[in-house]
């Protein structure tokens, strides 16, 4: 018997209900209401300036890779576009959805979407190298964190490194991309092979336009490195909110790429409870309290639902204004 998507996205709701209660009967209502009650509104407001810049660098790293196909797009319809990813985020399974949302809308704008997703895939692809590689250097420069933590970001650093090779190496590229095209070949659908096909010959040609531009990728590399120090800023605002008083600057760096990179696991709406609770585990390691860890968790959630409403009223006015140029 098939579940339909309707049912799928229902039990994967019941799913976060449960890790979220799970979790605030381990920490302790009260002890997460006495920390929320005391958020520092200083810190709240610093926190909240700090989002317009984190987009802006962000969507600055995208336009390298938007410009570098021969297209030309303003930051500011790339930071609504960006924050229209925002809402497609929050309400479906997995952070990808707001890839799939802005790379098709850039995709309309500049009329090629084969460009707009390479562009888009690359802004996000180095943004996990950087995230990775900053991770990997705190360790080394003798961050204070748990054994545990230590290895799994020297694990995540191996692998980010491995994809980096895969892709920016243009013989192992086209020696992988001929396997896969080969496996591939054993899909039973038609309709299914002839979709990842072309995926993949997207992101090929767009991966062959990118490894004949060493400036571009080093520049880029540069900004991912920029933006996720502004990640790293963001945690640690929150984290000052709550009440958690000298944070871990070294600590955050390594344990945010962790709290990403779980988070971005499908199971639950836009990693709903999944999220929460790896702030929880990871920061709790870095010298948090389980209600600090949590109450971060849930500050920075709440500052991305806000930012959701905005992309779905941008959402709005775009498809507006899609539909009266097409009248």
């Amino acid at each position: 018997m098939t579940i339909s998507s309707r049912s799928r996205l229902t039990l994967r709701f019941l799913f976060a209900v449960g890790i979220l209660a799970a979790i605030l009967y381990f920490v302790g209502l009260e002890k997460l209401v006495e920390v929320l009650l005391s958020v520092d509104l200083g810190y709240l407001s610093l926190l909240l300036g700090l989002t317009p810049v984190m987009i802006w660098a962000s969507c600055l790293k995208w336009r390298l890779f938007i410009r570098a196909s021969g297209a030309s797009v303003s930051m500011l319809h790339l930071m609504k576009l960006y924050t229209v990813g925002y809402f497609f985020n929050t309400f479906t399974p997995s952070y990808v959805g707001g890839d799939i949302a802005r790379s098709y809308h850039l995709g309309a704008h500049i009329s090629n979407q084969r460009d707009a997703f390479v562009a888009t895939f690359l802004e996000r692809f180095t943004g996990l190298l950087a995230m990775a590689l900053l991770g990997v250097c705190f360790v080394f420069l003798g961050a204070e964190v748990t054994a545990g933590l230590s290895t799994a970001i020297l694990l995540v650093g191996a692998a980010a490194f491995g994809l980096a090779v895969v892709c920016f190496s243009p013989r192992v590229g086209a020696s992988l991309f001929a396997v896969i095209d080969r496996l591939l070949a054993l899909v039973p659908s038609k309709e299914a092979l002839t979709k990842a096909r072309a995926v993949f010959e997207k992101l090929n040609l767009g991966l062959e336009a990118a490894r004949g531009d060493l400036t571009l990728l080093v520049k880029a590399l540069l900004l991912s490195l920029f933006f996720h120090c502004l990640t790293v800023l963001n945690t640690y605002l929150a984290a000052r909110a709550v009440g958690w008083e000298q944070p871990s600057i070294g600590g955050l760096f390594i344990a945010v790429p962790l709290v990403l990179l779980v988070s971005m696991v499908p199971l639950t709406p836009s990693g709903l409870g999944i999220q929460e609770g790896a702030f929880l585990f990871m920061l709790k390691r870095v010298g948090a309290t389980d209600s600090q860890g949590l109450a971060v968790g849930l500050l920075l959630r709440a500052k991305v639902l806000l930012l959701a409403l905005l992309g779905a009223f941008l959402w709005v006015q775009l498809k507006k204004s899609h539909q009266s140029e097409a009248n």
